[in-house]
């Protein structure tokens, strides 16, 4: 196995409008390194298994597997679980690659024992008309980002068609966290956040399309309530987390409730219990802080359902 071998990991579910651009830009990409294909097509109802067969046919080192549908942090973690190259370049299947988005993000890792990841930026786009994906991207500045655990939780860094990771790392923490079925990158990050660094490049390696029909992550109720329980699961599962962050994330998860409850309910804060819980959590959280955060992911639970309700949908842009 070459040590700079990419695997190209692509959980699909019900993308068959944009999968075809989507495939010719991984296609596209350019670099001296080898290459496989790992498409997790996840129970999809639409064309796209049967465009991605079709895409890929005559490649070389492609893998495609079907399942039934169980969600994005599971599709991508069978995607991990196929992987045989040392690096790991994640795609949306609805995002578009730049065609030196894989060799600079690999230029920039490969050697570095500390780090775990390289990501760039990302544009929206309406038409890809618009777009030059060819042009030479040259050698952009990089920021290291020291074990940013407390930048993790704080905010969406990156969707995984920005990053490319080293594998070993991914399988080390245990890849995403299965029981949060719609968001693969956010607990993932955290995982890997703890305990190592990132490298985050100046240039926009990643774009988006401003419309996808409906996704879950346009419920911002249970988009925020998917990223709470995400946290909580984080802090049960890693007790030695710092007390000052810990105290941070509890901190943080409640003022979002707050504001969440604010809006949707227009709660009137001298009568709220949600306002006076992020009022408390600026002092020391008694009962565990794990607990708290799971307290304040229930402001969530009466969020109204979206027309979505399953596959790989979620994402946490935006936070």
């Amino acid at each position: 196995m070459s040590d700079r071998g990419v695997s190209f990991v692509v959980p699909v579910y019900n993308k068959a409008d944009w999968l075809p651009a989507v495939i010719d830009r991984i296609a596209a990409q350019r670099g001296d390194f080898d290459r496989q294909f790992v498409f997790v097509d996840d129970g999809s109802t639409d064309d796209s298994l049967e465009i991605v067969r079709r895409k890929t046919d005559g490649w070389k080192n492609v893998v495609i597997e079907s399942q039934a549908n169980a969600g994005s942090a599971a599709a991508t973690n069978r995607g991990i679980a196929l992987a045989s190259m040392p690096y790991v370049k994640f795609v949306d299947a609805d995002d578009l690659l730049h065609a030196d988005a894989t060799q600079i993000l690999l230029d920039a890792l490969q050697g570095d024992d500390r780090a775990c990841l390289a990501f760039g930026g990302y544009s929206l786009f309406r038409d890809q008309a618009d777009l030059d994906l060819d042009g030479a991207l040259g050698r952009p500045a990089m920021r290291r980002h020291v074990r940013p655990l407390r930048a993790a939780i704080s905010r969406s860094l990156f969707n995984p068609t920005q990053f490319l990771a080293r594998t070993d790392a991914l399988r080390a923490v245990g890849g995403c966290d299965e029981r949060v079925v719609f968001s693969q990158e956010y607990a993932l990050t955290m995982r890997l956040a703890r305990q190592w660094d990132f490298l985050e490049l100046d240039a926009v390696i990643a774009y988006w399309p401003e419309v996808v029909g409906a996704r879950l992550s346009n419920n911002q109720g249970r988009q925020l309530q998917r990223v709470t329980r995400a946290v909580q699961l984080f802090l049960e599962d890693y007790p030695d987390t710092p007390w000052s962050l810990r105290q941070y994330i509890s901190r943080r998860m409640a003022y979002r409730a707050w504001k969440y409850h604010r809006r949707a309910n227009r709660a009137f804060w001298p009568t709220s219990p949600v306002f006076w819980r992020q009022a408390m959590a600026w002092l020391p959280i008694l009962g565990g802080h794990a607990a708290f955060v799971e307290r304040c992911g229930k402001v969530y639970e009466s969020a109204e359902i979206s027309a979505v309700t399953s596959g790989n949908e979620g994402r946490v842009h935006g936070q």
